[in-house]
């Protein structure tokens, strides 16, 4: 890689908890080391990994899950920007994967760009294209969030070392909320923009309360297309890499000069 004057620094968060009986514990971690070294190498950034744990503790019912307290991560996360920024760094991009972290990672992100005068961005993408939308339709249609189709394509392209299909033999959903709420997952109930929110109100906060093995949703792991991940894989890191070229054209504003 040729040398960078000013790099942009990829920093990537997971965690280590169950994942069914199929995916490794690290499966979070192991992604966001994954996809930050794509898109390193493909922009000539840093990429950082700074913990394997994340905020889990709706997980620990689960044998093997590790997790941090929220001061804990949100504090790693800061004291990483933090140290950087002091060599110089201005641009950091962000990559969360897992939706445990969401909050604290969001949380940091606002305090660092504030307290360490660095730009901190987090973005998304491709969302139009047919694989994304495909992807957003069975994760919206199965509850297909943790464990299942999407996740178990990803971890079949990334580390198919590490994923042991042969236990999802004769799988079937163990997602469970109770009579009435399971009516709220139908994706064509005229008042689903209602009631999957009062779903999500209550939902028990310890996931072993509805799910058994670990998987969230209906959608069956087994049905997992890597071939078609890998595609949707490759969409992402584009967009992320051209994502980078277009922000490094634009001079550091006033703003963040020391």
């Amino acid at each position: 890689m040729d040398n960078e004057q000013a790099p942009v620094v990829i920093i990537g968060i997971g965690s280590i908890e169950q994942h069914g009986p199929h995916l490794p514990l690290g499966m979070d971690s192991l992604a966001a080391r994954y996809f930050i070294h794509e898109i390193a190498s493909k922009s000539n950034s840093v990429c950082v990994h700074p913990c394997w744990p994340g905020y889990s503790p709706h997980h620990m019912k689960f044998r093997g899950t590790i997790t941090f307290s929220e001061d804990t991560l949100l504090n790693v996360i800061l004291d990483t920007i933090s140290s950087l920024a002091d060599h110089g760094i201005k641009r950091f991009m962000l990559t969360n994967h897992h939706g445990g972290n969401a909050e604290i990672y969001k949380l940091a992100m606002r305090m660092a760009k504030r307290y360490y005068n660095v730009m901190v961005s987090s973005p998304t993408g491709p969302s139009g294209t047919e694989l994304a939308k495909k992807q957003a339709d069975i994760s919206k249609r199965h509850w297909d969030v943790h464990s299942g189709i999407n996740e178990t394509a990803a971890a079949l392209v990334m580390f198919p070392e590490l994923v042991e299909m042969y236990r999802l033999e004769g799988w079937k959903p163990t997602l469970d909320l109770g009579t009435e709420l399971n009516k709220f997952f139908d994706v064509d109930r005229d008042d689903y923009e209602i009631v999957s929110q009062v779903r999500g109100a209550c939902t028990p906060p310890v996931n072993i309360d509805f799910t058994k093995d670990g998987i969230y949703g209906t959608g069956d792991p087994n049905l997992a297309d890597a071939g078609e991940y890998a595609k949707r894989l490759k969409e992402r890191v584009d967009f992320m890499v051209e994502f980078i070229r277009v922000w490094k054209t634009i001079p550091i504003p006033p703003a963040f000069l020391d």
